[in-house]
């Protein structure tokens, strides 16, 4: 593969990406349909187990208000209590009695509620003469071992087959049984009290719960006894008894459970007031099932695509292969050459622009050269200027000193004190070799330069320094506060006014930065004016102030520099903030 030609190369690595691309594509597809399928189905299973357990428990409670109302029936003591206590009653009345409770107890048996019956002693005279007043013996004795110790609680049964009295059908059914005891006797069965439920609605209603091909969905009470399921044959061969105990622990919601190396997805929902537990159980391969189908079609989709991306790879790669033969030929043969032939270089591609790279290679040697000359030329320049820059100064400083020698000879003390400051400030301003200074030495020169504007605005500018003595050594940029001192003179007073201004300096360390502030009581600036203030405009009027500004953020970071706060009338405050340097 090393020395095989270009041509190979390509096809090999586009097609090697080419196919990594579709494994790729594959592999998140098939990915993203399992998440998806297994989560709309979980969420269709979700609302149809939800809606089959709001039907359930409708069911459940419509049972346990017709056991509550039989229960709490005072007529049911008035047709029982001659019997049980072996009184004398008039057949006329108990006859009555009779049918005023057999009437009550058809009138609960509505909605699915196919039985509502009484097991009564038997020495009842009514007993057996119709399906809802049965005697006691005829009560299955698993009934009562399911109520023992259980006092007067109604308890729901197992699903069981039962037939109907007189009519001799049967239907599957659970029972909610309540037993009575006698008010002087606790320990005596006064009557049991039974309301049924058939189980095929049940049944109905978990089938169509159930949207899966292999799962199912069934309710179990509270023992773990199985009522109803989507599908028996399919819930007989699932072995749902490992299911329904583990159902019957941990939380509402979906998991993962393992049975035989087989995984399935399983949910449990506990139904108010009886025990029930409704559990879905699909088998993971249902799910893989469905999107092995997607992808299946995607692959069938892919081959054609994929034969026809490799014949596509395979013309392009002949192609380029073909151009940079040529290419490297001809540059080949130039080394050699004082003179740049002309090459090829359309279209316009990383071959064309190789080659046109070529032609202009020996085009910018001659210009590195001729950069390199006149690199030359331009030092030489820099320290011209840079001598007269050193010599102008001492031209400044020995004029300054001849006019303060004339002003003397000519008797003019305050000519020469004015010349003699400016000789200090321009001494401070020229200073060279040093970045940055005290804040005593920026203090020192705006201190001179408010002495020299007062000759200009008859002393009527006043500067106040309140800096205590242990910051005055702190370090910063040099000529940062005569700017903001001069920008508060031309905005807060002008000469053909009259009038005075009050400048005051401050400074305090808050953690480890230098807080200066420069005050003034002037004229103030507009809001307009104090956005535009940080700002280089066409005019560059604020261009001093926002060079400070500029210089302190580069030399010590974006949340430093200046700010500006001023009210209209009333003044201007300048806050400097910098770090703390010794």
């Amino acid at each position: 593969m090393k020395n095989a030609s270009l041509k190979t190369k390509y096809v090999v690595v586009f097609l090697g990406a080419a196919m990594v691309s579709y494994a790729l594509i594959f592999a998140f597809i098939y990915a993203r349909t399992m998440r998806y399928e297994m989560s709309n189905l979980q969420h269709f299973l979700d609302n149809s187990m939800e809606q089959a357990k709001n039907f359930v428990e409708s069911e459940t409670k419509m049972v346990a208000y017709a056991s509550d109302t039989l229960y709490y029936n005072r007529d049911v003591y008035l047709v029982l209590d001659g019997c049980v206590n072996e009184t004398d009653r008039d057949p006329g009345q108990e006859y009555r009695y009779w049918s005023d409770i057999s009437d009550f107890m058809k009138s609960l048996e509505t909605g699915s509620i196919i039985n509502v019956c009484i097991y009564a002693p038997d020495n009842y005279t009514y007993k057996d003469t119709s399906r809802n007043f049965l005697s006691l013996e005829r009560l299955d004795p698993v009934f009562m071992e399911q109520m023992e110790g259980k006092g007067e609680r109604a308890v729901w049964s197992a699903p069981y087959d039962f037939t109907m009295p007189l009519t001799g059908e049967e239907k599957r059914v659970v029972s909610l049984t309540r037993r009575v005891v006698q008010q002087d006797d606790y320990s005596k069965t006064f009557c049991v009290e039974q309301v049924s439920l058939p189980v095929a609605p049940i049944n109905e209603i978990l089938e169509k719960a159930d949207s899966t091909e292999r799962g199912c969905v069934y309710l179990v009470n509270q023992d773990n006894k199985l009522i109803g399921s989507s599908r028996r044959s399919m819930a007989d061969n699932m072995d749902l008894d490992f299911f329904m105990e583990e159902s019957g622990d941990g939380e509402d919601g979906w998991r993962e459970v393992s049975k035989e190396k087989e995984i399935y997805m399983m949910n449990r929902m506990e139904l108010e007031n009886t025990g029930w537990t409704m559990a879905a159980v699909v088998p993971l391969r249902e799910l893989r099932t469905k999107s092995r189908r997607v992808c299946d079609g995607l692959i069938w989709g892919l081959l054609p695509i994929m034969g026809a991306a490799t014949c596509i790879i395979y013309f392009f790669a002949g192609s380029f292969s073909d151009r940079i033969k040529k290419l490297s030929f001809q540059m080949s043969h130039w080394r050699d050459q004082d003179v740049v032939q002309e090459v090829s270089t359309d279209p316009d591609d990383e071959v064309g622009k190789l080659g046109r790279e070529y032609k202009e290679m020996r085009r910018e040697i001659d210009e590195l050269i001729q950069q390199k000359y006149e690199s030359g030329i331009a030092i030489k320049d820099a320290e011209l200027k840079a001598l007269q820059a050193q010599i102008n100064p001492h031209f400044l400083y020995n004029t300054l000193d001849l006019i303060n020698w004339e002003a003397m000879e000519r008797d003019a003390p305050e000519i020469g004190e004015l010349v003699q400051m400016l000789a200090r400030y321009y001494k401070s301003v020229l200073r060279k070799g040093f970045d940055t200074v005290s804040l005593r030495h920026e203090i020192e020169h705006i201190v001179t330069y408010v002495k020299i504007q007062n000759f200009r605005f008859d002393g009527r500018i006043h500067l106040t320094v309140e800096i205590p003595e242990e910051l005055m050594d702190k370090k910063m940029l040099k000529l940062t506060l005569q700017p903001i001192v001069e920008n508060s003179i031309s905005h807060g007073i002008s000469a053909d006014e009259e009038g005075e201004e009050s400048i005051t300096v401050r400074a305090r360390v808050e953690e480890e930065d230098l807080i200066i502030e420069v005050e003034d009581d002037g004229k103030g600036m507009t809001k307009e004016q104090l956005e535009n203030i940080l700002k280089v405009d066409e005019n560059n009027s604020h261009y001093a102030v926002f060079n400070i500004h500029d210089r302190i953020r580069l030399k010590y970071g974006e949340g430093y520099g200046l700010r500006y706060e001023s009210t209209v009338g009333k003044g201007t405050t300048v806050t400097i903030r910098i770090k703390t340097q010794p």
